[in-house]
């Protein structure tokens, strides 16, 4: 019965979510066989998110491209470096609010960048990190103040993910053996939000930005190397403890021996 309610609930957009079987239905693709190509290929249309309209407005299902991209349609073309930001904000809403606050912001700047000239239009891929290392080097030469920034952003915000990927793999091992880590999990929870919400940030390009919520997330994370110090200092404690019990013992066992030995 849950699972039909949320069926109910959430069915229509989950059936949208799913890519066509294949681009040949989307008429756009027609004509536009190369940019459908690269799309076929994209994060946006793998995972449901996107089609054509999304971006460039019109009718995707209708085969008569009058009617297509006619009054009514919602068709925009191309869209213009001034209108770049703002679709791309329509679902990227933190990186957009984070790029108008960054060096790259105005797009009357010919120089500068916009969405599509890291992520690209149509072949969009997974953002990812990596992006910084191939593609703020178009720009910016070696040893500029600007690719240095965003090598320490690459680099200081990979190196808190790597820690707390290393920390939750730690902790889900010792959980199965002991349910008082449990606690943990809450700071790793609490750690991977905070790391979720610098991700975005980066498109600002303002390491003081960043280093607030990292400083958030590398709290966290010291909370759960306190839970996982503390325990292991108390598994020292049990086995120095056992170990002298087992001391005892032996020592007992060996001096009833010697006794008996005596006696007789």
């Amino acid at each position: 019965m849950k699972r039909l309610w949320g069926f109910f609930l959430l069915g229509p957009a989950l059936l949208w979510a799913q890519p066509p079987t294949s681009l040949d239905e989307v008429f756009c693709a027609t004509c536009h066989f190369d940019q459908g190509e690269e799309f076929g290929q994209s994060t946006h249309y793998q995972k449901g998110q996107l089609l054509c309209h999304d971006c460039h407005g019109g009718l995707p299902f209708e085969a008569n491209p009058e009617k297509a991209k006619g009054p009514g349609s919602g068709f925009i073309g191309r869209p213009g470096r001034e209108q770049i930001a703002a679709l791309c904000g329509k679902c990227h809403a933190a990186p957009a609010h984070a790029f108008a606050q960054g060096p790259h912001a105005a797009w009357q700047n010919a120089a500068n960048p916009t969405c599509i000239s890291c992520h690209t239009n149509h072949h969009v891929l997974d953002a990812s990190l990596e992006l910084i290392d191939t593609t703020c080097g178009h720009c910016h030469q070696p040893g500029t103040p600007a690719l240095a920034r965003g090598e320490a952003i690459r680099q200081q915000l990979g190196e808190a993910n790597q820690q707390h990927r290393r920390l939750q793999l730690h902790t889900d091992s010792l959980l199965q053996v002991d349910g008082s880590l449990r606690r943990a999990v809450s700071y790793l929870e609490a750690g991977a939000a905070a790391l979720r919400e610098a991700d975005p940030m980066t498109h600002a390009l303002d390491l003081d930005l960043l280093a607030g919520k990292l400083d958030e997330a590398r709290a966290e994370q010291d909370q759960v190397k306190q839970l996982l110090a503390e325990r292991e200092v108390g598994r020292q404690r049990r086995s120095w403890a056992v170990g002298a019990i087992w001391v005892l013992v032996a020592a007992n066992v060996f001096l009833l021996w010697r006794k008996r030995r005596q006696l007789q």
